[in-house]
Order: structure tokens, then sequence, then C-alpha cells
């Protein structure tokens, strides 16, 4: 197939159907895991990828089942005190805008007045 061409839908049905039942054996997904170790995409790439990201996500939000799934997934999961350090020192001297601050402040202050109740 040249460079920019594309397979036909009857063709695409075909190839799904041909490959469809088949699995990669434990063995070949060693070799696989084992070629790709150690290896780390480039700055360059990684900022691509960032970007593509944050453009997918963008004007959409997870719907609230979903939020719900979410929260309920993380509940009774406690974090190791190495991992709550590390997270403390990355979060260090990381600025914050100014709408970010008011918004923490105004829910620690909402918190404050729910437990003083």
């Amino acid at each position: 197939m040249r460079k920019g061409s594309h397979h036909s839908l009857e063709s695409r049905k075909r190839i799904s159907e041909a490959q469809k039942g088949k699995y990669v054996s434990l063995e070949t997904r060693k070799k696989l895991s084992e070629t790709r170790k150690g290896k780390h995409h480039s700055l360059e790439t990684r900022r691509k990828l960032s970007q593509n990201n944050a453009r997918y996500w963008k004007g959409k939000h997870h719907s609230l089942e979903t939020r719900k799934k979410m929260s309920k997934a993380k509940k009774g999961k406690h974090l190791s005190e190495e991992t709550r350090r590390r997270m403390s020192e990355a979060k260090k001297d990381k600025p914050i805008s100014i709408e970010t601050w008011r918004k923490r402040m105004e829910r620690r202050r909402l918190s404050v007045r729910t437990k003083n109740r």
C-alpha cells in the first residue's frame, strides 16, 4: 500500500475478521517489554504529547457519574510517607495564580464553617 492511500471499508472489514481471536503470546509480550525498557521520550516529544492531550480535553468534562466512580476508587487508599514527601517537594516553589489562591482560601473557609456546625 502506498503512502497516503487508505484501505477500503471492505478491506478493513476483511483485515479485522482475520485478526479476531488472535493474541500475542506471553513470550512475545515479554520481548516487547524488554525492548522498551530504559527508553524515554525526548523533551520535545513529551511537550507535543502534552499539548495534544490538552487539546483533546479542551472544553470537555467528566460526567458526574464518572467523577463519583473516580472518587469511590480513591477512597480508603492511603499514600505512603515517601509518596507524600515527594508530592510535597514537587509542589514547592511552583507559583500559583491569584485566582487559584482565592479558590483555595474560599474552600478552606467553607470547610472550617462546616466543621464548626
